[in-house]
């Protein structure tokens, strides 16, 4: 298998790809799977820029795009998007796609410390030269606030006894492995271990790498960059980023907002963004049966209005 599964493939490029001539952004590189697709549906004036903030993605996509002078592959976070187009001298943007979540090479590789399933180190940094690893996460976390990290991110309703769990195995000895903390989590009896460790491993991800908050950064970013009649598609893996894409988006569809009560608009503001498809796509049978990973993903894509 290669570093990564990327999902939706066909359904994510025929949505997006409304100008083959155009220049793309895939960035959420990972593997290169959906920029190398991107790259057979445009044509040869087409662009391709593909970013990833993990550095072990960035290599792997510019090993797989090498010999095609149209792609450039940058490192960066989401926050990072608008001002390394803007370093490059780049220009508006045809589409923009997001592949969210975490990639098949970072679970499997057990030295990224993201899988329960496999001792390593407690890690989980997407980019693993910055910030803090979940295991100086949780040895500076009060127990309060653990438990809320837990509850609202992994959205477990055991947060504040697994939070009291590992930070009284804390006062033994510090919390460094992916196995240590699944002992910790198991030693408190969840019904359903497996899905237990799924949320608890959800919630140290997404607070150790600020993922709701990169990706509000990054959807910023991309509505900027985007010209009139360009798309943009999203594909979430959870309830958390999904509900945020589809809030953030619905503010830019509704256009006016005075209060009900006024008989007419005084705001002037209009829609910037449509649904380019009413429901969100989800991947077939005989994906899901190919790929389990397939199973929650959502793709939702919308088009950038021109406003008068």
């Amino acid at each position: 298998m290669g570093y990564h599964v990327p999902v939706m493939v066909r359904e994510v490029i025929e949505g997006l790809v409304v100008d083959p001539d155009g220049t793309y952004m895939d960035a959420t590189a990972g593997g290169g799977g959906h920029s190398e697709a991107l790259l057979h549906a445009l044509g040869e004036q087409g662009h391709l820029i593909a970013v990833d903030r993990d550095w072990e993605a960035v290599e792997a996509s510019q090993e797989r795009l090498s010999t095609d002078a149209r792609a450039v592959v940058w490192q960066g976070s989401f926050a990072e998007l608008g001002g390394l187009l803007a370093e490059q001298g780049g220009g508006a943007l045809s589409g923009v796609l997001f592949d969210l979540g975490v990639s098949s090479h970072q679970i499997d590789v057990p030295g990224r410390g993201f899988s329960y399933r496999e001792d390593g180190p407690l890690d989980m940094r997407m980019d693993p030269a910055a910030g803090q690893s979940a295991a100086d996460l949780l040895a500076v976390c009060s127990e309060i606030e653990l438990a809320e990290l837990i509850k609202r991110y992994g959205e477990e309703r055991q947060a504040r006894r697994i939070a009291r769990a590992i930070c009284r195995q804390r006062q033994l000895e510090p919390m460094r492995t992916t196995q240590g903390l699944r002992r910790v989590v198991a030693a408190t009896q969840p019904q359903m271990l497996n899905k237990t460790l799924a949320r608890v491993f959800q919630a140290l991800r997404i607070a150790v790498n600020d993922e709701l908050g990169q990706l509000q950064a990054g959807l910023h970013a991309a509505v900027s960059m985007l010209k009139p009649g360009g798309r943009l598609a999203v594909i979430a893996y959870h309830s958390l980023e999904d509900r945020l894409v589809k809030q953030y988006f619905a503010a830019l569809e509704r256009g006016c907002i005075c209060p009900p009560r006024l008989p007419i608009c005084n705001c002037g503001q209009q829609p910037t963004f449509k649904k380019v498809v009413r429901k969100p796509r989800r991947a077939g049978d005989e994906e899901v049966r190919e790929n389990r990973r397939a199973r929650s993903a959502i793709a939702r894509i919308y088009e950038k209005l021109e406003v008068n």
